[in-house]
């Protein structure tokens, strides 16, 4: 079932961009508000990016691992 993989990519490509936009929308802020408020919040959403690419990277395995398992499987039918 390549819809599957399908759904997964498409939550994925929602998940980048919501946190692209949040990163963007930090970014904005940070030029006209420097603190320590910011420079803490700014820590936190590096840390969130980090954490951002791996949830992309695992759910970019998961597509391709669905996309070789239903390949496989429709072979042996």
């Amino acid at each position: 079932m390549a819809g599957e993989s399908l759904k997964i990519r498409k939550e994925l490509e929602t998940f980048k961009q919501s946190t692209a936009k949040l990163s963007n929308k930090i970014n904005s802020v940070g030029e006209l508000w420097r603190d320590e408020g910011y420079v803490s919040l700014q820590a936190q959403m590096s840390e969130l990016a980090k954490k951002s690419r791996t949830v992309i990277e695992h759910g970019e395995r998961a597509c391709s691992s669905t996309e070789k398992f239903f390949t496989i499987a429709a072979e042996e039918v």
